[in-house]
């Protein structure tokens, strides 16, 4: 399996997901435009792109879902609740093969078995994918403002996983284009992962599962740094003599990415 970050932060998140013989896109929030660009830039054909997969309703993860999928003919995946909240606002129902699955309820599409988990953030009924080949599983674990028993048991399960690293706290705290409404939205149980949150969380799923890869995901433009989430990172390691390297996905520029 193969996992390339199109696009990852508050202006657009898009992951390429492919066995070689079947490919996906977790999220489409960039134009439809821009993710046919960054896919060319990864030397990969938006032909053969089966299906979309849609996380929530946020822009950031749906903007170019309807017109790529119209572009390039292929359904789109989303729970009845994304779907409800986002039609009218995204003018989906013009889109002809959109397919409900229901949240918590594995299903097979070609090569892949997806499995949709409930997560706490702030839209009608959000998910993160687990998704598995036959051989690996991949968690992509962003969008949610704590780690819930059921995220925690599940990411047990994953070889490889992309895990939002959002904020750190005292920049987050003395953010002056921040109101407080939105720190305090960031901060809540239905916001995002800070680093220390994300570092503590991937510390127990590495001593305690069989994680091999992981990519930090979702960094925040205005309240985070590479270098204070890898700060972070290292420092929980450090604590339990961990030494499983991770690297960062790009908001502006796809990178290479995991391969399972």
């Amino acid at each position: 399996m193969r996992v390339v970050p199109l696009a990852s932060g508050s202006k657009g998140n898009s992951y390429y997901v492919s066995t070689g013989a079947s490919s996906i896109l977790i999220d489409a929030g960039l134009t439809a435009k821009e993710l046919t660009r960054r896919l060319d830039l990864s030397g990969i054909d938006p032909l053969t792109i089966d299906a979309l997969f849609i996380t929530h309703e946020h822009i950031d993860h749906i903007r170019g879902a309807r017109v790529f999928s119209r572009q390039y003919r292929i359904p789109v995946f989303m729970n009845r609740g994304c779907l409800a909240a986002a039609t009218e606002r995204y003018e989906l129902d013009d889109l002809p093969d959109i397919r409900l699955f229901d949240t918590g309820l594995s299903f097979d599409y070609q090569d892949f078995m997806i499995h949709p988990l409930s997560v706490s953030h702030d839209t009608v009924d959000p998910v993160c994918f687990a998704i598995e080949d036959g051989k690996s599983t991949l968690g992509i674990v962003t969008d949610l403002g704590k780690v819930t028993t059921l995220i925690h048991t599940r990411a047990m399960r994953f070889d490889a996983m992309v895990l939002e690293s959002n904020h750190d706290l005292m920049l987050l705290k003395t953010n002056p284009r921040y109101p407080e409404h939105v720190k305090q939205r960031i901060r809540s149980n239905r916001g995002h992962l800070s680093n220390e949150q994300a570092a503590s969380f991937a510390r127990d799923v590495i001593l305690r599962g069989k994680l091999r890869h992981l990519l930090l995901a979702h960094l925040s433009e205005q309240n985070n740094t590479e270098e204070l989430s890898a700060s972070s990172f290292l420092r929980a390691f450090s604590e339990d003599r961990i030494d499983l390297p991770f690297s960062f996905a790009k908001q502006y520029v796809p990178v290479c990415g995991i391969e399972l």
